[in-house]
């Protein structure tokens, strides 16, 4: 068995743990990530009888005082199939940490499974399926994922955007898409960002904040054919329910084509 630790925010440790998953899978390894055992409680992986809170509490304690060995997957020389197979090999339980681990083969050839795994738990998702239902139907559904808090120091403020650069992106896309009607659903971590200033220059009034806890907006952009914002794992991993057209934003100069959207496929190795 395998204790994943958690690595960064919750789409971070989705997308660490759906490889080590899928590996185990392939190898015969059952795998259990002490994250989604006790925080982030969205999906049906939280359901399984071993992801719980004294399973991530036993994994802890095992890690804290070295009763099992922790597997640092950051080095290519400690990660290879060969070294965590032999550790098994020798001890049947260790832990893994890391985010560099990557397969993928098996992330492709196990995809259905991974899918199933982290499908959205229906009573965490009810409110915001009923809601978004119940909306006026459109042609196209447009998800926008606003980052702030710490994405205003990393990489130097790199993709800290304004609430005027989104609403510009929104009407460029309006204008790829001129004729069609267009709902758009923004997820964001700043209760700040304003929503009539989006519609006004955006000159977009079916704007909706979806207010969630992060289960429930990745949620609603998941339901999105089309998903904008900075590159982010969050967006990354809402493409991949359904497999929505996604366009990082790199800078308010971005031009908004149907070839500047991209398939998780052809995105998530970068990351």
């Amino acid at each position: 068995m395998i204790f994943v630790k958690g690595y960064g925010q919750m789409c971070n440790n989705w997308l660490q743990y759906a490889h080590i998953y899928a590996w185990g899978l392939e190898n015969g390894v059952k795998t259990v990530s002490m994250r989604f055992s006790y925080k982030y409680k969205y999906f049906k992986l939280s359901e399984l009888p071993y992801h719980n809170f004294a399973t991530y509490l036993l994994a802890k304690f095992l890690i804290k005082t070295k009763l099992i060995k922790c597997l640092w997957l950051q080095h290519p020389k400690y990660s290879t199939d060969e070294n965590i197979l032999r550790m098994l090999r020798n001890t049947p339980t260790i832990a893994a940490d890391g985010w560099a681990f990557r397969h993928p083969a098996l992330f492709d050839k196990y995809r259905d499974e991974i899918k199933r795994l982290f499908a959205f738990r229906r009573k965490k998702i009810a409110a915001k399926k009923e809601w978004m239902e119940s909306l006026p139907e459109a042609d196209i559904r447009l998800g926008i994922h606003i980052r702030r808090g710490d994405y205003a120091t990393w990489q130097g403020g790199l993709y800290y955007f304004d609430d005027r650069i989104y609403a510009e992106m929104i009407r460029r896309f309006s204008e790829l898409h001129n004729g069609k009607s267009i709902q758009v659903f923004i997820a964001t971590n700043d209760p700040k960002t304003d929503v009539e200033l989006i519609k006004r220059i955006s000159g977009t009034d079916c704007i909706y904040m979806s207010d969630g806890n992060p289960g429930e907006d990745l949620f609603v952009l998941s339901e999105c054919q089309y998903i904008m914002g900075p590159k982010s794992t969050f967006s990354l991993v809402a493409s991949f329910y359904n497999d929505a057209s996604l366009h990082w934003i790199e800078s308010k100069d971005d031009k908004i084509t149907e070839e500047s959207f991209r398939k998780f496929d052809d995105v998530f190795m970068d990351v």
